[in-house]
């Protein structure tokens, strides 16, 4: 009996496991019910203000923003045909039935422009420029004091000084100057959004749904049935109707991100298993891994239900990592377990009492040093990190746990149904199965110096690479490179693009700033007019900025007084004579008939509808519109403006804060920058801390330092050398790689340190043959994330892949290579000559 409390521990447990399996089983399958309940209730929330924390400023303006704005999202319906006739037949058929839906899905339904239209029609008057008005009101004037003046035989030089007349055509071109440039520029064809040579119309339909709530669908669902009642291919059978808006795109995206986190995460499940099947060659080894790395995946995501509540884009793709690296502990142990049965014919019980004491010390190192690779993404504020750190921390732990309760019982009860081995006699699998770890036996035997000179100048040149990188920016500022892949033609994305030229992009891409007052609004324009011409030219933030003031006309007062005035004019020249009935006929209908001025609450809701509040308050929303020209998924200038107008402080003294989707993004990055060389950092000591203190400083445990740091080199080596970005995913990786890192040397470096020089090529292909298998289950993984459509995870995939790699050359074939080239020039071997006959038999 050992003497350690730790190794009488597991000690006891092997027996224990051995007599009561049945118990021990029993125990993991209950402990699944009220877990596997908790996990399945995990959500996914793919909003970015999500990776932030609540507290944060931009997250809390958002979030009251949203709570004051009448219309949270927009439901574009996209209509494409062959003619604009057809297009304004449904336009005009659709729209009336859309604002019959209930609110709780339909608040407004903006279908074009000719509202507007009418309005400024019959409030021309008003709208027309002030010199127009006064240069109407001077020509009035100087006819009817022309008129009578000739009328009393007092003019001279009649013929020569005489003024224009007074006529209906020079009335309209003045009053109506302003509302014709108004439509010339106002988007779409004939008062509707219909552009691309009358190939493609818009409706806006605002909705009180949240942008990407999954009741988009219905609202889809909803508009498709009305559409179906229409039958507008009766008509113009070319007619097709496609949704945009950013209430779709964002469920859009929701969907095909769960759909996808599915897909790889089910695929990258299935290569794990499929790879561990091809090392041990046994349906009963398969099923006892998959059950055990499936019971600590459960409690995993069931502990993210009750300390987190949901997941996040960072943490949606953790079943692949948890499972991926969660097996590595399972795999050894099962390894050495099969190890002691096979090549010391071994009982079951000690079979498993040894597999439990000379695996437990190194699997738990490893697992430390993985959560603390983890846990340095925890004690950051970024919740995307904080989040996957928690998780898969946590989930790491587990699956070390999982490996010591659920997977031994499990083999005790299999073999005692069917022994896997008889004393004295190798089966085609285990001989099969060495190969795994022999090529790299042999590639050390062959050449140790080659590797050795190799490795470490690679390890040298990447070295200097990866600091270059890290000094010149590490971080993706293309955004395009984050988005989901355009998954066909007529996707929202790329129709979102092409409504944008017929809409405008303040239908869509303009960010709201909503006031607590309503006399903060013109202030709050002028200061970031301001900041728009203070800016050079190339820094320009923004396109424009529009309140309902703009809708308003200008110079009211002065306007009204000059119109009463031409009015009474030209009420007086009819009066006498001077204007015949004909004349005056045509004259009358561009006489204003009321004379008043327009306020805010004048303007019709059609107009207004998005400068209102849910309470129907008017005139606190402000819109800001980006640059013409400039990208918003371009994180420089997506910075740029969101720095332009997230915090405005008043002449007054008042601070107006901003929010929205390019805040948040903005917010996100600079949190990426200010955690990620934090969380890398303390990865990087703790690991370190984690790897002295398991081999409490010997040698070992400084070579198993060295592989570490040179597979680090070659992972960031290889993204400089190729120019590869980081993001706020792909950025995980590397604490990871650390972690994930460690476990493989640790692991070897341990069985080095029981066997000696001596076992060097036998722990190549055993321990070795075993970590090749963490290393390709972990790579599966991850290659099955860079099938993703989402660029992010893709790019996640690929840069923990190449963490992996290269952290299996440097621990399979560099350190061991140095190792043996020592011991040659130490005299203890000779060049070409195997320490031991480590070949499968």
């Amino acid at each position: 009996m050992p003497t350690n409390f730790f190794d009488r521990l597991f000690h006891r447990l092997g027996q224990f496991q051995v007599k009561h399996p049945l118990w021990m089983l029993l125990f993991s399958v209950i402990s699944l019910i009220p877990t596997g309940y908790l996990a399945s209730k995990l959500t996914l929330r793919s909003g970015f203000n999500e990776l932030l924390p609540d507290g944060k400023p931009s997250v809390v303006e958002m979030r009251r923003v949203n709570q004051r704005l009448a219309s949270a999202s927009t439901l574009t319906v996209v209509v494409t045909g062959s003619s604009p006739e057809g297009l304004k037949r449904l336009i005009d058929a659709l729209s009336p039935r859309l604002r019959e839906l209930p609110p709780e899905y339909v608040v407004g339904v903006d279908d074009g422009t000719r509202a507007v239209r009418a309005f400024f029609e019959e409030n021309k008057h008003l709208y027309a420029d002030l010199k127009d008005i006064q240069q109407i009101h001077d020509e009035v004037e100087e006819r009817y004091d022309y008129e009578v003046q000739k009328a009393a035989g007092t003019s001279l030089d009649l013929d020569d000084d005489e003024p224009p007349d007074l006529s209906a055509e020079s009335l309209k071109k003045r009053f109506q100057r302003k509302v014709d440039e108004a439509n010339a520029k106002a988007p779409g064809t004939d008062g509707y959004y219909i552009g691309e040579e009358g190939k493609l119309g818009a409706i806006l339909v605002r909705t009180p749904l949240g942008s990407g709530s999954q009741e988009a669908f219905d609202l889809v669902k909803r508009v498709e049935a009305l559409v179906a009642e229409i039958n507008p291919q009766a008509w113009d059978p070319s007619i097709e109707v496609h949704f945009t808006g950013n209430l779709i795109t964002s469920a859009e995206q929701q969907r095909v991100i769960t759909n996808d986190l599915i897909d790889i995460g089910g695929l990258g499940v299935g290569l794990i298993l499929g790879t561990v099947f091809l090392f041990f060659f046994r349906f009963r080894v398969l099923f006892a891994l998959a059950y055990t790395i499936i019971a600590g995946t459960v409690w995993s995501f069931a502990f993210a239900y009750v300390n987190v509540g949901y997941l996040n884009l960072a943490t949606g793709f953790l079943a692949s990592i948890i499972v991926g690296n969660g097996i590595n502990f399972s795999i050894i142990y099962l390894a050495r377990y099969m190890e002691a049965r096979r090549d010391e014919s071994k009982d079951i019980q000690a079979s498993i009492i040894i597999a439990h004491l000379e695996t437990y010390r190194a699997t738990l190192a490893a697992s430390a040093a993985a959560g603390i690779a983890y846990g340095s993404l925890a004690v950051t504020d970024f919740r995307g990190f904080k989040h996957f750190g928690v998780i898969a921390g946590i989930g790491m732990l587990l699956c070390w746990v999982s490996t010591y309760v659920v997977l031994p019982p499990i083999l005790a009860l299999a073999e005692r149904l069917s022994p896997m081995y008889v004393a004295g006699k190798l089966t085609w699998r285990d001989r099969l199965r060495g190969y795994y770890g022999h090529p790299f036996a042999w590639s050390v035997r062959r050449f140790p110096r080659t590797l050795s000179i190799v490795g470490c100048g690679l390890g040298l040149v990447f070295f200097v690479l990866s600091v270059k990188y890290f000094i010149d920016g590490p971080m993706e500022y293309d955004l395009a490179n984050i988005r989901n892949e355009a998954t066909s033609p007529t996707s929202a994305g790329l129709l979102s693009r092409r409504v944008d030229k017929i809409v405008g992009r303040l239908g869509q891409d303009g960010k709201a700033i909503v006031t607590d007052r309503l006399d903060q609004v013109e202030p709050l324009v002028a200061e970031l007019n301001r900041r728009k011409e203070a800016a050079p030219e190339d820094k320009k933030p923004f396109e424009k900025v529009v309140s309902i003031f703009e809708l308003l006309p200008e110079d009211q007062e002065k306007k009204l007084e000059l119109l009463k005035a031409t009015q009474g004019l030209l009420e007086r020249a009819r009066r006498r004579g001077f204007i015949s009935d004909e004349d005056w006929k045509s004259i009358s209908e561009h006489i204003p008939k009321e004379l008043t001025t327009i306020g805010i609450e004048q303007l019709p809701e059609l107009v207004a509808r998005s400068f209102m509040e849910k309470d129907g308050t008017r005139g606190r929303v402000v819109y800001i519109v980006p640059k013409e020209g400039r990208s918003v998924y371009d994180a420089h200038y997506l910075m740029l403006w969101a720095d332009s107008y997230r915090e405005v402080t008043l002449p007054n003294g008042d601070v107006i804060h901003g929010s929205g989707d390019s805040v948040i993004f903005a917010d996100m990055l600079r949190a990426i920058e200010e955690d990620a060389p934090i969380a890398a950092l303390l990865s990087l000591v703790g690991t370190v801390g984690a790897i002295l203190i398991a081999f409490r400083g010997r040698r070992a445990g400084w070579a198993a330092l060295f592989s570490l740091i040179l597979g680090l080199a070659y992972q960031i080596g290889y993204l400089a050398a190729l120019d590869i970005k980081l993001n706020f995913l792909s950025f995980v990786a590397v604490p990871v790689g650390i972690g994930v890192g460690a476990d493989y040397c640790i692991n070897t470096m341990k069985r080095y340190e029981l066997t000696g020089y001596e076992g060097l090529e036998q722990m190549l292909v055993e321990t070795g043959g075993a970590v090749t298998v963490c290393a390709l289950t972990t790579i599966l993984g991850y290659v099955a994330l860079m099938g993703s459509i989402n660029r992010a995870v893709s790019s996640f995939g690929l840069v923990a892949a190449v963490g992996e790699i290269g952290g299996l050359l440097a621990v399979m074939l560099v350190l061991p290579a140095m190792l043996r080239w020592r011991a040659i020039r130490a005299g203890l071997v000779k060049e070409g000559e195997a320490a031991t006959d480590a070949t499968p038999k």
